[in-house]
């Protein structure tokens, strides 16, 4: 806990890490969001799970790119920009009645909108904190955002089913626009040079780290948004008791990450807390009884964050500083396409099968992220790192 209070001592810091989480807490809302105004809208968990994952697809095509414009055209221009295209299409979803195909559309422009807010801070915190102290700063950000699944289920099932399900996203393109605006008043201090990338568009891909944080998060971020769906199923239109159960998954994640996330992981220990994911996300599917289901949750939810801060902790120590913006905006992709898949099999198996089914899939998701380190290590250091260096940067 020493690590955290240093930290928070550091000018700017507590103000930078506010803001940034403050303008991506409707990523915490979105996905639930268009889904209830969606289904709402068209009676249809299918439909509703396409337009998610045409927003997820769409953040995950086109972060790259905007994450890569921070450098070429500056940090203000980009995230101004597209804070304000994003709220526009937002509101466009909420109030503009439209045919199925048009929906997806506008799902498609929201994601591909959506501030490249991750990348660009991340890239900064090694500016902000360089040396030790930026495994502490990466986990506390990991750990900080997990604040975004607590509140972001929980306000929007709240706001939907109390007033309607357009005022989640009315709420969303609001706290996007004036968040935005918020950080990059609160990153001026630190005069932040995002340089622009050297390489060609893509070839950070080439590096082993990359390529396994991002399947690793793909599949965990997969097997958290099938959930999503799965516990929306399950409670039926009782909306803000499936707000309060994925806020559980939050809370765990953001207990974990407080204990966990700022300490090294073996491959090992890395692949044992996305384990722990999936093991309370089969209980969960199991017993019976809401409180007994919530503490599953919130078990499930223990090994998340921690999990996402190693890895993201690799993936800095072994990229050069021109390319962190786009490896970063690679792993916001990773997730995005995972988050995508999730909910798209999501609908289509809890309209076909049931919620239970869901759940198990969900369960399946976390293993696979689980074993993937596994075989990364039984395939060589990642990186081109000896196993030695590999244990004391990024630990995996």
């Amino acid at each position: 806990m020493r690590a955290y209070a240093e930290l928070i001592r550091v000018p700017g810091v507590v103000n930078v890490t506010a803001s940034q989480l403050f303008a991506r807490l409707p990523l915490g809302m979105l996905s639930l969001a268009i889904l209830l105004h969606v289904q709402a809208r068209t009676g249809s968990y299918a439909v509703a799970g396409v337009v998610v994952a045409c927003t997820s697809i769409g953040e995950a095509v086109a972060m790259p790119m905007t994450a890569r414009l921070l450098g070429r055209i500056g940090m203000m221009p980009t995230l101004v920009s597209a804070a304000l295209i994003n709220g526009i299409s937002m509101l466009a979803l909420a109030f503009i009645h439209v045919p199925t195909t048009f929906l997806m559309v506008l799902g498609f422009l929201i994601g591909a909108s959506v501030p490249p807010l991750l990348p660009a801070v991340r890239a900064l915190y090694p500016q902000m904190v360089p040396g030790q102290g930026l495994r502490a700063l990466f986990a506390l950000d990991t750990t900080a955002q997990e604040l975004i699944w607590v509140i972001g289920p929980v306000a929007a099932t709240f706001l939907a089913s109390a007033i309607s399900t357009a005022i989640p996203l009315l709420f969303s393109a609001a706290v996007t626009i004036v968040g935005t605006v918020w950080f990059l008043l609160s990153a001026r201090q630190f005069r932040p040079t995002i340089a622009s990338s050297t390489v060609a568009f893509g070839k950070v891909l080439a590096n082993r780290a990359v390529i396994l944080a991002m399947v690793a998060s793909l599949a965990l971020v997969a097997s958290f948004t099938a959930l999503e769906v799965g516990v929306l199923a399950l409670y039926g239109n009782h909306n803000l008791s499936a707000g309060i159960a994925l806020a559980a998954t939050g809370v765990g994640s953001l207990l974990g990450g407080v204990l966990f996330g700022h300490r090294h992981l073996g491959v090992r220990g890395l692949s044992l807390s996305m384990a722990v994911v999936a093991a309370g996300t089969v209980l969960f599917g199991l017993v019976d009884g809401y409180g007994v289901q919530l503490a599953a949750l919130f078990a499930s939810g223990l090994g998340f964050a921690p999990s996402l801060a190693a890895l993201y902790v690799m993936v800095s120590n072994q990229i050069a500083a021109h390319s962190t913006a786009e490896a970063f905006g690679w792993l916001n992709s990773g997730a995005l396409v995972g988050g995508a898949i999730g909910t798209a099999i999501g609908g289509v198996v809890v309209d076909g099968y049931s919620p239970f089914a869901v759940i198990m899939v969900s369960a399946a998701l976390a293993m696979t992220a689980a074993v993937t380190p596994l075989i990364a290590r039984a395939a060589g250091p990642v990186g081109g790192l000896s196993r030695e260096r590999e244990r004391d940067t990024c630990e995996v």
